[in-house]
């Protein structure tokens, strides 16, 4: 499995796929990790909180978010999820792709129409969908649906979760904006290279020109836009990124604590026990017994 699919999902599966690629999947901020960090893929992806609240940035926007908001998330769109300090909060992540949404035929006003524009971002609609309104309303009837499909797995249960999900499109068509969605900003797509670079190379040493040069920003630029950007440190994002890792490591492989360290990218097994144990406030030992012991 790779990171992301561990931070995002933590493999609490609610459904298997029904044959295509749709997914759903149980998370919990901050008991299965705590924050999903920012990322992209070539997926749609709904967030559907449940309980608790906290705020989904999609775009480098922040959006406040409680129980029963939607937040669909389009291919290639930039976000990360996050709780409320203190408060749990529980969230569906729905993942499909929208291929499976497709036709073959060259002039489908499905795929010109609402499938293109999602996927190149130029589809725009209010978010996050929040409880109250006929938006809403439509949402969350076809995503309920989908789910009911999915629990129950009647003969040809997928048929019923394409037409939910053609539903679901529907709605997001209707309650469009009139302005085309926001294009990628220079920042956004540096973002994505960056990330990109972390992911590749985390586990190697990385400096902060090493990131730099990913954008071609000078390291002071670099450093300033990253920040603004993220409300981090690119030093405090690879950082967590490797904490998240090493988490993972420590959960599903019996490694010992000192390779689990330097598969992570911590080359000094004294500052990573200390690192961890300041992030998850447990030692690495400490956290691999806890799930152990469930």
């Amino acid at each position: 499995m790779e990171l992301e699919s561990y931070t995002q999902y933590h493999e609490t599966k609610l459904h298997d796929q029904p044959g295509f690629s749709y997914n759903t999947y149980l998370c919990t901020i901050p008991q299965d990790f705590l924050r999903v960090d920012l990322h992209w893929h070539e997926q749609m992806e709904i967030v559907y909180v449940k309980k608790g609240s906290g705020s989904v940035t999609v775009n480098l926007t922040s959006l406040p978010v409680c129980a029963g908001s939607i937040v669909p998330i389009l291919p290639g769109e930039l976000h990360a999820i996050e709780g409320t300090p203190g408060v749990r909060m529980e969230y569906e992540n729905i993942i499909f792709s929208l291929s499976i949404l497709d036709s073959t035929d060259e002039n489908d006003w499905c795929r010109t129409h609402v499938i293109r524009p999602l996927e190149n971002g130029s589809l725009s609609f209010p978010r996050p969908i929040a409880p109250g309104t006929a938006f809403y309303e439509k949402v969350s009837a076809a995503l309920d649906l989908a789910d009911r499909a999915c629990m129950e797995k009647a003969p040809g249960y997928s048929l019923l979760v394409k037409s939910s999900l053609l539903q679901f499109l529907h709605a997001l068509y209707a309650n469009r904006c009139p302005k085309a969605g926001r294009p990628a900003s220079q920042h956004e797509d540096s973002l994505k290279k960056v990330i990109l670079f972390v992911k590749e190379h985390f586990a190697e040493p990385i400096t902060v020109e090493d990131a730099a040069a990913v954008t071609e920003y000078s390291t002071a630029h670099f450093m300033r836009f990253f920040r603004q950007e993220t409300g981090q440190t690119f030093v405090r994002f690879l950082s967590d990124y490797r904490l998240s890792y090493a988490s993972y490591l420590l959960k599903e492989s019996g490694d010992p604590v000192s390779a689990v360290a330097e598969k992570s990218g911590f080359f000094n097994l004294s500052y990573f026990i200390r690192i961890f144990r300041s992030h998850f406030g447990l030692s690495p030992g400490q956290y691999r017994r806890q799930f152990q012991n469930r």
